[in-house]
């Protein structure tokens, strides 16, 4: 009877301290998990020349890449992606602006300056 007592109070205790802070998605680094991003990440850190960067943000509360850079002699175009490595629908041509508007909670991820 102790045993199973003192088994069921071990359990509680373990249970009750886990928290948050170990949740797998708050400290994955999707440059490194997710295939088709890290791929990028590797593509670009061949030229640094033009600071490559890749962010990550929110649109309409899902989850989207931003890969681009910041070079003051270079002309690259931002492209946005979904946690799937596909083009976000509206963020290229004339809704560019209403989908950039809609842009939240923005941080960089990747630098090659980083």
């Amino acid at each position: 009877m102790k045993l199973k007592l003192l088994l069921a109070a071990m359990t509680m205790l373990t249970l009750l301290s886990c928290n948050k802070s170990n949740d797998p998605k708050k400290t994955r680094d999707p440059t490194e998990d997710l295939a088709w991003l890290k791929k990028i990440k590797e593509e670009r850190a061949a030229n640094c020349a033009c600071i490559p960067s890749i962010w990550q943000a929110k649109y309409e509360g899902s989850t989207v890449y931003e890969v681009g850079c910041a070079g003051p002699a270079c002309l690259c175009a931002h492209s946005y992606y979904n946690e799937d490595g596909k083009n976000t629908p509206g963020s290229e041509g004339a809704n560019r602006t209403v989908f950039l508007s809609k842009i939240s909670d923005r941080k960089l991820l990747w630098s090659c300056s980083k």
